[in-house]
């Protein structure tokens, strides 16, 4: 009976520490955070004792001292930002209500900027096939010769100009000819008149 004794003694001894490990990690909060979602996960925890949970991210709370009982799990969804954001869970059960066990917690995490997504590369377009030039013709050397017309100067006449009686060219003749009728119809005139004077 005694050997029983002893072997039931040792049993339970080493059965405790394991439940006590066992128990301290089942209580041990776990959470996560990416740039769009905070996920919070508690389990195993018990039931009858009061236990709470807060979640504050970016100065907002999303959970303000929340009972659960043996469990609580959520996703929380993060609004966008353009500044990292900071994410705090508060954890409190009354089974650790100084938090020396480590299941109640206050824990603070960052919450990324999500990143841009590269722009895709737009899909080159097949270069343009150069186009052969025209043989080019070779530029002529000889400078172009220019016709300058020949211009005769009119000769200006320093006389007046008698004015046109439709005669043309003729009109000098005629007067010459008028001019010596008269001189000589003076001169037979003369000669009449000095012929008289003698007689008489």
């Amino acid at each position: 009976m005694k050997v029983r004794r002893g072997i039931a003694v040792v049993l339970v001894g080493a059965a405790a520490p394991l439940a006590l490990a066992g128990s301290a990690v089942a209580h041990v909060p776990t959470w996560s955070v990416t740039c769009t979602k905070v996920s919070v996960s508690l389990a195993n925890y018990s039931k009858d004792a009061q236990n709470s949970v807060t979640l504050i991210v970016g100065g907002e709370k999303l959970l303000d001292r929340k009972t659960f009982g043996d469990a609580f799990t959520q996703d929380f969804t993060v609004k966008a930002h353009s500044a990292d954001l900071k994410a705090e869970l508060i954890v409190l059960t009354s089974e650790d209500p100084k938090g020396e066990k480590g299941w109640s917690v206050d824990q603070t995490k960052t919450i990324p900027v999500c990143e841009s997504p590269s722009p895709s590369p737009k899909p080159s377009s097949p270069s343009p096939k150069p186009s052969t030039p025209p043989p080019s013709t070779p530029a002529s050397t000889k400078p172009p010769v220019t016709h300058t017309p020949t211009h005769t100067p009119t000769p200006t006449p320093t006389g007046p100009q008698l004015a046109s009686t439709g005669g043309g060219g003729e009109t000098p003749l005629i007067a010459g000819a008028g001019a010596a009728v008269v001189a000589a119809g003076g001169a037979l005139l003369f000669f009449g008149r000095r012929r008289s004077s003698r007689r008489h």
